[in-house]
């Protein structure tokens, strides 16, 4: 348990760099979107930075001091096919059986993502994770993305639950900041895009290096 609380209700779940390895299809998403635009290579350092947010702000942040048009660098990361290019995204190693163990205690789970609802609920499918995440919170149903928290508020809002009977795992500063600003606790995970020192300056309760210490972490908090 957390600190002498009551036991955790709910687990709410980041999902590209948290749950599953999304860094090659990013990336091989941005470098096609980087040929296209005949910009170089050296760019996707600036557009990394900006991963964990919707692809919209990443875009915006990243190519708007280059004075590219936001629309036709969006058309440009779209044309590469991300749905052909999906075999490229897959879960860590020991998160499929530690999502499977966490059902087996009964454990309620939810996403919080900045990724589209559609794709979303495509990969879940495809790893055979449909109807094991409920509810799930995407750009699609928020007004303001992450950090922001109003997706962590919805989710509030439709379980009836209290902030410090949540736990936000996540691996960037934005899960992280969003948790903060929602008054939800919080886990950085470390196999993700960002470095232990920028997710430990959020203010998780924990961090963890890899799946194993993860299910540490986790199963003494049940």
């Amino acid at each position: 348990m957390m600190g002498g609380e009551a036991a955790l209700k709910l687990i709410a779940w980041d999902f590209d760099g948290t749950l599953v390895d999304s860094r090659p299809l990013i990336e091989a998403g941005m470098a096609h979107a980087l040929d296209v635009l005949g910009q170089p290579r050296s760019v996707m350092a600036e557009w990394l930075r900006y991963v964990g947010l919707p692809v919209e702000t990443g875009i915006r942040t990243t190519f708007g001091p280059l004075g590219l048009d936001e629309a036709r660098v969006l058309e440009a990361y779209r044309s590469f096919g991300h749905t052909e290019h999906e075999h490229l995204l897959q879960p860590f190693p020991g998160i499929p059986e530690l999502l499977r163990e966490l059902r087996g205690r009964g454990q309620r789970m939810a996403v919080a993502t900045s990724k589209r609802r559609v794709p979303l609920l495509r990969q879940m499918a495809r790893f055979g994770w449909e109807g094991w995440f409920e509810p799930i919170i995407t750009p699609d149903e928020v007004t303001h993305g992450k950090p922001h928290p109003e997706s962590l508020e919805k989710l509030q809002a439709l379980t009836g639950l209290a902030a410090r009977d949540i736990l936000m795992v996540g691996d960037t500063p934005f899960d992280l900041d969003m948790a903060r600003a929602a008054g939800v606790p919080s886990l950085a995970v470390g196999h993700g895009f960002y470095s232990q020192a920028a997710l430990e300056a959020c203010g998780p309760r924990a961090y963890a290096p890899d799946t194993a210490a993860l299910r540490d972490l986790l199963l003494a908090y049940l």
